[in-house]
């Protein structure tokens, strides 16, 4: 069942015709195949290229095959090319010669890539959704956890103090930037609309091709017939946005991985977010993690893949470009549940402060502001960061802590070490001398947290979904 089964003499192969159908995926594309196609039926009846009772009958039965698909009285039929022509070929057979000339005035060419704008809109708005729920929960989280000390890392050894507050503030920002890139693909998707580019050089029709954007929510139409078919740059926009999504979502899940084990124990995931082993009953896996952290290859591909199909393709459009869809729907389906199971799973995250504070204790995090209590007295930077290095070695060569020297001793290794820097190299005085906005300090933070409310609020008050 085909628009064009009466071009050729000769049917095509039925290997070649199931190989070159897409109704198997592009079938999820009716609402917006649906929906563009009522906009330009009703341009085609304003411009009187079709008459106001032939507008009318085929809007009707469009709104009533949208109903009868998503009640479940119509199921699509597959043994359609693609969704097109299923809307096309259905509606000839129920309302007859009207249906025919529902397509004036365009091809399957720049109908499937407004289809695909319309469709992306939509995720757009369902990836926004679940970003702000998830930043709105780091961002309650860290509220809670401005003053719970930890060790922040480097090389993944124990470096300076921080704060659980201070290490979700840097997801926070990660997923605002992920935001934002997410909302750049719904304005590049708004400002132009490609419906009338035509198979790759518009038509001979006096169509309104404003007319049709205004009803769809666009704000401009596409000035390039040869680009307004040919473009998938919007889709790649949309892969960078979802692999910078998850990535973020990976780092997280690796470092929870490991706060989580025994060997760190900062963190417990919920039983809920958990399985155990199938041999092993002590065990507890951080599946969902590890999880999300492996579909991030996932989303990785989809992205190269459709960068390898676009790459080399002449301009306008070529068959190629039907596998624009299938990667890029799971690529979708992916981030999303991804998004949704990383949000629920982190609201039920266990915090073991005091773990958090005795790996910072228990350590030489603070070395550094051993060497800047000598800065401050006059000595050079360097001088002073060999006085701390000695300090450091003395602790390590007696198996003590900062936390275990006497006044006596420090003054054994550098002249001007005295009682103020045993208060200097406490993980509180070491966190309080921090307070640089951006910096751990439990005030800084704060600062932070309230320019992160205030993004997130002007976020939403200027979003549609």
């Amino acid at each position: 069942m085909k628009l064009w089964q009466n071009v050729f003499s000769t049917d095509i192969d039925s290997l070649a015709d199931a190989f070159n159908r897409s109704i198997d995926f592009d079938k999820r594309l009716y609402r917006y195949d649906i929906q563009g196609t009522i906009a330009h039926v009703n341009m085609l009846a304003k411009q009187q290229i079709i008459t106001n009772d032939e507008g009318n009958r085929i809007v009707d039965a469009l709104k009533t095959l949208l109903t009868d698909i998503e009640n479940g009285t119509v199921v699509i039929d597959e043994t359609y090319e693609d969704i097109h022509s299923f809307v096309e070929l259905y509606l000839t057979e129920k309302i007859g010669a009207a249906a025919k000339k529902m397509h004036t005035g365009r091809s399957r060419n720049d109908q499937v890539a407004l289809d695909m704008k319309l469709y992306v809109l939509d995720q757009v708005k369902e990836m926004q959704k679940a970003l702000v729920e998830l930043i709105d929960a780091l961002i309650q989280t860290a509220q809670a956890h401005t003053k719970t000390i930890m060790p922040a890392f480097t090389h993944l050894r124990k470096a300076q103090p921080s704060t659980y507050g201070h290490y979700l503030c840097a997801y926070i920002e990660m997923f605002l930037r992920d935001l934002r890139k997410v909302t750049l693909v719904e304005e590049t998707c708004l400002a132009n609309m490609p419906l009338g580019s035509g198979a790759c050089c518009g038509n001979t029709y006096d169509i309104d091709r404003m007319y049709v954007a205004e009803q769809l929510g666009f704000e401009d139409i596409t000035y390039n017939s040869l680009d307004g078919v040919a473009d998938r740059d919007y889709i790649l926009d949309f892969l960078y946005a979802m692999s910078m999504i998850c990535m973020h979502m990976s780092r997280y899940c690796e470092e929870l991985i490991l706060f989580s084990s025994e060997q760190f124990g900062f963190l417990s995931v919920a039983q809920a977010y958990s399985s155990g082993s199938s041999m092993m009953p002590q065990k507890r896996n951080p599946d969902m993690a590890e999880l999300i952290r492996g579909k991030t290859g996932r989303i990785y591909g989809s992205l190269l893949q459709m960068l390898t199909t676009m790459k080399a393709l002449p301009l306008t459009y070529n068959k190629d470009m039907q596998e624009d869809k299938e990667n890029f729907f799971d690529a979708v389906n992916t981030t999303l549940s991804s998004l949704h199971i990383f949000t629920a799973m982190h609201k039920t995250l266990i915090i073991h402060k005091e773990a958090m504070y005795l790996s910072a204790k228990d350590s030489y995090i603070t070395a550094v502001d051993a060497a800047d209590y000598l800065v401050k007295k006059g000595i050079p930077f360097r001088d002073a960061y060999s006085a701390a290095a000695k300090l450091v070695n003395y602790c390590i060569d007696k198996n003590i802590y900062f936390h275990h020297l006497t006044t006596e001793e420090i003054a054994t290794i550098h002249a001007d070490f005295d009682a103020g820097l045993l208060e200097a190299v406490t993980l509180e005085n070491s966190l309080a001398s921090r307070n640089q906005i951006g910096s751990p300090a439990p005030e800084m933070v704060e600062v932070s947290l309230e320019k992160y409310l205030q993004r997130l609020a002007a976020y939403k008050g200027s979003a549609t979904f």
